[in-house]
């Protein structure tokens, strides 16, 4: 199928994001590289996943030494996009937010053998015009047991055995990555505390100053727990997986870990999880 290019959304080092438009006028999002042993990796992960933190597949062609990886246009604004134009997130905020990523990695995780999205960081995240995220950018995900050995992700966000010679990632890697995003987020200083003011409306909106609520200090305190243990340099001493990640969350500490992603998901409609506000 030909598709026409409308506008640049996003260039890396590799490759070039377009939105575009086929012949009915429905719009996608288009990723071309010359790079197409790395963007193939990328289509056939993203074709095996099926689940609403993640944009849809569509398509993979390659033509004249040029890959096209095709999939859902995802509209709205990068989290760290909002966040300069609107500032940090409230604890419920962003509780919602790491329910729905640890919902999301847990399903990545449990697919065949296991995969590993290792870039996650606010620029990779989509705010989504209901409030709901989408986590984007496959290009250094990969499969555990089949990794390259190179040196991917971004610096503040990865975990040190992604960016070191000799470290073994898995999926204690994304859950530091996890951790990372949610101190950035919040705007936590070196020991993992958030600044004990008092907050504004979400997202700076209003002149009302407010004390924090019930639900906002416990949500605060989970989050400091989980960044506190997510975000340790040595993996061994952080959280392994999603499900015991979701154990802090919840504060159900004692429960047997579990798989976390059970129930049907397309059912699921994230009844539990905190909106982020409208774009």
């Amino acid at each position: 199928m030909d598709y026409q290019y409308i506008r640049v959304l996003g260039e890396g080092a590799f490759s070039r994001v377009y939105l575009a438009e086929d012949g009915v006028g429905t719009r996608f999002a288009c990723k071309v590289s010359r790079e197409t042993k790395m963007l193939k990796r990328e289509a056939e992960i993203l074709s095996c996943l099926y689940h609403p933190l993640f944009p849809a597949y569509i398509d993979y062609q390659e033509r004249e030494g040029m890959g096209r990886l095709v999939m859902e246009y995802i509209p709205g604004k990068s989290l760290g996009q909002m966040m300069r134009a609107r500032g940090r997130l409230s604890p419920r905020q962003a509780m919602g937010m790491a329910k729905e990523l640890t919902e999301g990695l847990g399903y990545l995780h449990e697919r065949g053998a296991g995969i590993l999205y290792r870039d996650l960081k606010p620029e990779n995240i989509m705010v989504c015009e209901d409030g709901h995220i989408k986590l984007i950018d496959f290009g250094c995900a990969s499969y555990r047991d089949a990794q390259d050995g190179a040196k991917v992700g971004t610096p503040g966000f990865a975990p040190p055995e992604q960016l070191e010679e000799g470290g073994i990632p898995g999926f204690y890697s994304d859950v530091y990555s996890l951790g990372k995003t949610l101190q950035s987020v919040m705007n936590m200083g070196g020991k993992c505390r958030f600044k004990r003011k008092k907050y504004v409306g979400d997202w700076g909106r209003g002149s009302v100053r407010r004390k924090p609520g019930r639900e906002e200090r416990q949500c605060r305190r989970r989050l400091e727990r989980l960044v506190g243990e997510a975000a340790h340099t040595d993996p061994r001493r952080r959280p392994q997986d999603m499900a015991e990640v979701a154990l802090i969350l919840t504060g159900k500490r004692k429960k047997e870990h579990g798989v976390i992603c059970e129930k049907n998901i397309w059912e699921s409609n994230y009844k539990n999880s905190c909106s982020l506000p409208s774009i």
